[in-house]
């Protein structure tokens, strides 16, 4: 909120400064997150055979299977994949939106444009799990709930991540 002069109050520049330490924070775990599920990834690989020689590190240099090619049949490699995916495409969003806080954008334009961001990344990076969303749609809201607040194991993981991309939708169609 802008003060009669024109700038900002204290309180502004003290919440302002809240959220930029607490974004970096996310970016600097989503940056840290990302070897430890590379090498989750590898291990899972290097278990299976692939054609007779277990996978080799050097196959995930430039990062696991395209998305596209994940298996939605095995939840923990589509979710650790999808995670990977999602760690590489938010770093860059984050430092986006915390130079527009720097920059004294309106926080509420630039968390809003933020949340927006995000879920184009996961909505494009869950693109191909038509069988996961019609299990959503036929889950009690009990289970439903229990998923969102307490997930267990990378199948629910996978569905709150589905969840969060409809309550999205759902929030932005009603208005």
């Amino acid at each position: 909120m802008r003060n009669i002069k024109g700038g900002f109050t204290t309180k502004d520049q003290e919440d302002r400064a809240e959220i930029i330490v607490k974004l970096t924070r996310y970016k600097l775990v989503l940056e840290e997150e990302r070897p430890r599920l590379i090498e989750q990834l590898f291990k899972y690989y290097h278990q299976e055979e692939v054609e007779g020689n277990p996978r080799e590190m050097e196959d995930l240099v430039d990062g696991p299977k395209k998305v596209k090619y994940i298996n939605y049949d095995n939840p923990y490699e589509a979710y650790i994949s999808a995670q990977i995916h999602l760690d590489q495409a938010m770093v860059p969003i984050l430092e986006q939106h915390i130079t527009f806080l720097e920059e004294g954008e309106d926080v509420d334009l630039v968390l809003e444009s933020m949340e927006h961001s995000i879920y184009r990344v996961k909505k494009q990076t869950y693109t191909d799990v038509q069988e996961w969303e019609q299990l959503l749609h036929h889950l009690p809201a009990d289970r439903l709930e229990e998923i969102e607040n307490n997930p267990k194991g990378p199948g629910d993981l996978l569905l709150k991540e589905l969840i969060w991309i409809q309550n999205y939708e759902r929030k932005w169609m009603q208005k």
